[in-house]
């Protein structure tokens, strides 16, 4: 069985990692926590997952 990716992940990952503050999070994460490239990807991406507009719109709006 053959691993496939989804292309529109990777062209997202290229937009968002060419960032410099993007960049400068990673660099930062894998001195400081001594973690692979990857594991300190995966926590920026899980970061801007979280903090989506919209993500809590309720309480965004003032509706809790």
């Amino acid at each position: 069985m053959t691993h496939q990716t989804n292309p529109g992940l990777e062209k997202r990952d290229d937009r968002t990692f060419s960032s410099p503050v993007a960049l400068a999070f990673v660099r930062t994460v894998v001195a400081r926590r001594r973690i692979s490239e990857a594991e300190a990807r995966k926590i920026y991406l899980d970061y801007l997952n979280r903090t989506q507009p919209g993500a809590d719109a309720p309480a965004a709006r003032g509706m809790t």
